[in-house]
């Protein structure tokens, strides 16, 4: 648990006046200074992933009329490592940036130091990735399923088809409707400007102009998706500063004023939000899904939508006293949870990379693996393993690890484990906290590991242990672990413990 700083004794005031238009400027250098690299990869992707996409799978998918969830699931698991090893750090650099996004943010103090650690931004970039991966993933299912559908599989042969599928793949429905009519275009014309030419040399030119055509798609999808995702990342790191700030009582009561360009190219869902304000917490009022919780709290608006924000200061900090006892996470401590707080190297969730197989064996045995170090802590520390295979270190202190307030909601639906220290106040089974923890998230594993014993609980009611008869338990450490059997069985989930 963190404690605040107490707040240093100046604040940040400018004047409200500006248009924001050196807002705009210094977003629109960011993303067109830094797009470039994002969007190569992303092109590059695309064409690995069309080249594994075999012409076997493909005939498959035309025969059956839709692509296969076997499919699916490994265009998933390839949206999910895209994510970890490359949209990660785009993400993260972006906020960074935004810290230089604002006017106001130039008369921070040189001690003032962004933290991309808090949980706010962990958990907003976890959020954001798995939305990405359900997104892309989703939209490369509508694309090609758009090319299987009777209207355009009747025009063309089996063959001729899945060679023609391969390049739309990383496209949208749209993109790849429109390829394929480029394709069947092509063909024609050649047909009648050259009608002795053999009917494969038709469709080989045909495929040349239509692998050129895709080209030039992908591109300008990559950099579509390169432009909103930084602009996306970018905004958070601004409000996160502020909220960042003003922890630290170096801002006060804020609020923010939808800017755009004021030109013809504006579109209509911008123009109408343009000069609107709000508080801090208030969302924008635009239409269109929401892609992640909080998503219209800051722009953008649409893909390559390029409005910021323009952070006004509305009322001075209030320096007042009393700040020191208050958590990072707004609620008072007691005297127990001060002393834990202030003797504890509380460090933020560090990253640790991503898995390629999310299957259940494998998290598993990643934990297990991760056990054989955390069992030799002196200081509680925790692995979760999120639901889309992001891994994570989460720490603590002699007595707790900090997960729930780490993770966020990206703790739902996750694999968990952590350690119990020698020493410490464990009774060798879980704690109230770790049931809670479990139930409200709903984990679907949490281990625990200490000196003497290893101990889990599931969602299968049907792993539990055996309550001992009352004669049998003479070692202190059977008493916690019965209550914890019979927690379980009122929950309806599996707890086991073993000895290591």
């Amino acid at each position: 648990m963190f404690i605040f700083k107490a707040p240093k004794k100046r604040y940040i005031q400018k004047s409200a006046s500006k248009d924001g238009q050196e807002v705009l400027n210094r977003l629109n250098a960011y993303l067109d200074g830094n797009a470039d690299e994002p969007a190569k990869f992303l092109v590059s992707f695309w064409e690995d992933q069309g080249t594994v996409f075999s012409y076997k799978e493909i005939r498959e998918a035309i025969l059956e009329g839709t692509v296969s969830e076997e499919t699916m699931r490994l265009w998933r698991q390839d949206y999910t490592k895209l994510v970890a090893d490359k949209m990660y750090p785009v993400w993260l650099d972006a906020i960074k940036a935004g810290v230089k996004g604002q006017p106001i943010f130039d008369g921070l103090p040189h001690g003032f130091s962004f933290d991309t650690g808090v949980p706010n931004v962990v958990s907003w970039i976890a959020a954001r990735g798995s939305a990405f991966v359900t997104s892309v993933t989703e939209e490369q299912r509508k694309a090609i399923n758009a090319l299987l559908l009777k209207g355009v599989t009747n025009k063309f042969s089996v063959d001729e088809l899945a060679r023609t599928i391969r390049p739309c793949v990383g496209l949208t429905e749209g993109q790849a409707k429109a390829n394929i009519r480029y394709y069947n275009s092509i063909k024609e014309r050649l047909a009648k400007e050259h009608p002795r030419m053999k009917k494969e040399s038709i469709e080989r030119k045909a495929r040349e102009r239509q692998l050129v055509y895709a080209e030039r798609q992908h591109r300008q999808r990559a950099y579509t998706i390169a432009h909103t995702e930084m602009a996306f990342a970018f905004n958070k790191g601004m409000d996160e500063t502020v909220r960042q700030a003003q922890a630290e009582g170096l801002m006060g009561k804020m609020k923010k004023k939808w800017v755009t360009a004021g030109t013809g190219n504006v579109c209509s869902i911008c123009e109408a939000l343009d000069g609107t304000s709000v508080g801090m917490d208030e969302e924008f009022d635009f239409k269109g899904k929401e892609l992640y919780p909080g998503q219209k709290l800051t722009p953008p608006a649409h893909p390559r939508c390029r409005c910021a924000v323009q952070y006004i200061e509305a009322e001075p900090p209030n320096l007042g006293a009393g700040m020191d006892d208050i958590s990072l996470y707004g609620h008072y401590m007691d005297s127990s949870e001060e002393d834990e707080a202030k003797n504890t190297d509380h460090k933020p969730p560090k990253y640790l990379g991503s898995l390629d197989n999310i299957s259940k064996d494998v998290v598993l045995s990643t934990l297990r693996g991760y056990e054989k170090e955390l069992v030799n802590y002196d200081k509680e520390s925790a692995i979760v393993i999120t639901s889309m295979g992001l891994v994570f270190q989460c720490f603590g202190g002699k007595e707790n690890v900090y997960v729930d307030e780490d993770m966020g909601d990206e703790l739902k639906g996750s694999y968990v484990t952590h350690n119990h220290p020698a020493g410490s106040s464990n009774e060798y089974s879980f704690s109230d906290a770790d049931i809670r923890m479990f139930m409200e998230y709903d984990l679907e594993v949490l281990r625990g590991i200490d000196e003497k014993y290893i101990y889990e609980l599931t969602r299968d009611a049907s792993k539990i242990d055996a309550n001992r008869p009352i004669l049998d338990l003479i070692d202190e450490d059977d008493g916690r672990h019965e209550g914890v059997i019979e927690e379980a069985q009122k929950m309806g989930i599996g707890y086991r413990r073993w000895k290591r």
